[in-house]
C-alpha cells in the first residue's frame, strides 16, 4: 500500500506468483466447485482465448485477498481488531478465588 497523487489516493497491489488456478479438469466438473465457477463466469474454456478464464479467475482470487487485506488494515487502525478480539473470548477471564477452604474434589470455577 502507498499513498499517491499527493495523497489523495492510495494504492493498494497484490502480488501471488504462484497462485495456479484452472477452469476446466480436474474437480472443476464436481457440482459445487462448477456452480461457483458459473457464478463467477469463467467456467470452461475461453472460446476465443485460451487461458482467458483462468487469467480471469486468478484476477477475482487476487482482488479477493486485497479486500481482505484491506478490511484487516482498517481494522487494525480503528483499533476495532482488538476490541473484537477483547468481546469475543480473547480476554483473560477473572477467576475469584473462594474465601473459605473447599472440600477435597471440589471444583470452584
Amino acid at each position: 500500500m502507498e499513498a499517491v497523487n499527493e495523497g489523495q489516493d492510495l494504492l493498494i497491489t497484490c502480488t501471488m506468483p504462484s497462485v495456479e488456478v484452472g477452469t476446466i479438469g480436474g474437480g472443476t466438473q464436481l457440482p459445487p466447485q462448477s456452480a461457483c465457477l458459473d457464478i463467477l463466469g469463467v467456467r470452461g474454456p475461453h472460446p476465443s482465448e485460451p487461458g482467458a478464464n483462468a487469467q480471469r479467475l486468478a484476477r477475482i482470487i487476487c482482488a479477493s485477498v486485497m479486500a481482505g487485506e484491506l478490511s484487516l488494515c482498517a481494522a487494525l487502525a480503528s483499533g476495532d481488531l482488538v476490541k473484537s478480539h477483547m468481546v469475543h473470548n480473547r480476554a483473560q477471564p477473572q477467576l475469584q478465588m473462594a474465601s473459605k477452604p473447599q472440600a477435597p474434589g471440589t471444583c470452584l470455577l
